[in-house]
């Protein structure tokens, strides 16, 4: 008699992938699958690449060949053979399923919010109005605020050139619409400082984390995996989103 499969343990398939590739979404419960499946099924918004392809040079690569008969082969026996063989040490799961096919701006675009301006002039959630008179910072922050970025990335740059070089709240903030901009690697210099040198101590974990994306949206998944490990083991927005982006990873 043929043993029932545990509820929850079902295998994703090559033929399901493709499917859900094609239609564009995933119209199944993940619930059902076991946690390899269920990070592929994660993965499929992220895939650019025809999946046939993938498979196919995934099978090659591992030794996996379907036999006669149209066996269908699972995503968690590939996987696991990947595993056996270190493929997946450095960057997780998808950076290894899709290769270049990650969809860094996707990923970006997907886990990308900005925390509000706050220092001793603006408090946390609040939208300051602001007259002609005001100076430039106030300005850089309203519209920092607005979402405003290429705005308030002007400004910033206009009021740390000539007003306040050593602001580096400003300066990390400045980072952030640097980032949003496509600027990464002036954005990636600001935060690794700021990480480092924080000048609220707030700041570390929330540069930790526009550091991450920045490499993200740079395809440097190689470097994301270690900023959010450090992030992950606590229960703040910073612990919550590097959990979340690791379980887009597969980890």
């Amino acid at each position: 008699m043929k043993r029932e499969q545990p509820k929850g343990k079902n295998n994703l398939t090559r033929e399901d992938f493709m499917r859900f590739h094609r239609i564009g979404k995933v119209d199944v419960d993940p619930s059902g699958y076991n946690a390899f499946s269920k990070a592929a099924l994660r993965g499929v918004r992220y895939q650019k690449e025809n999946p046939d392809l993938v498979f196919s040079r995934m099978e090659k690569q591992l030794g996996l060949h379907s036999s006669g008969g149209g066996r269908r082969v699972s995503m968690r026996l590939i996987m696991a053979a990947a595993a056996s063989v270190a493929i997946l040490i450095s960057v997780g799961y998808l950076a290894f399923f899709q290769g270049t096919a990650v969809s860094g701006e996707d990923m970006y675009r997907t886990h990308f919010t900005a925390i509000s301006y706050v220092d001793d002039d603006v408090k946390r959630g609040t939208r300051t109005q602001v007259k002609s008179t005001e100076d430039i910072k106030t300005k850089a922050i309203l519209a920092y605020t607005e979402g405003n970025y290429a705005q308030a990335e002007g400004l910033f740059q206009l009021y740390l050139s000539q007003a306040d070089p050593q602001d580096r709240i400003a300066r990390f903030f400045y980072g952030i619409t640097l980032l949003d901009q496509g600027k990464l690697k002036p954005a990636i210099s600001i935060f690794e400082d700021t990480r480092n040198n924080p000048p609220k101590a707030g700041l570390q974990r929330s540069a930790t984390f526009y550091l991450a994306l920045a490499h993200i949206r740079q395809e440097q998944h190689d470097k994301v995996l270690p900023l959010l490990q450090s992030l992950a083991d606590r229960e703040d927005r910073y612990g919550r989103k590097a959990v979340e982006i690791l379980s887009d990873y597969g980890l």
